[in-house]
């Protein structure tokens, strides 16, 4: 598995706002120890797995993220 966090900081690069990167990929750790299958298979530690399940997810660009443009 190719180191996990130095990918991250790759996306938080490449993103404008690193605070909704961080809010999105909690709300997906969330998600995950809710019960939602994982998109990713090689994640190794389970006591650490839906941690490093969302980052690899975000990671290889497997979920998407943004703001809701307003309508109005």
């Amino acid at each position: 598995m190719p180191d996990v966090f130095m990918e991250i900081d790759r996306t938080t690069e490449r993103t404008d706002n690193q605070y909704l990167l961080a809010l999105a990929i909690a709300k997906r750790v969330r998600k995950l120890r809710s019960g939602a299958p994982a998109l990713v298979d090689d994640v190794d530690d389970p006591r650490r797995k839906p941690f490093k399940a969302a980052m690899e997810e975000f990671a290889r660009g497997r979920i998407l993220y943004g703001l809701e443009e307003d309508s109005q």
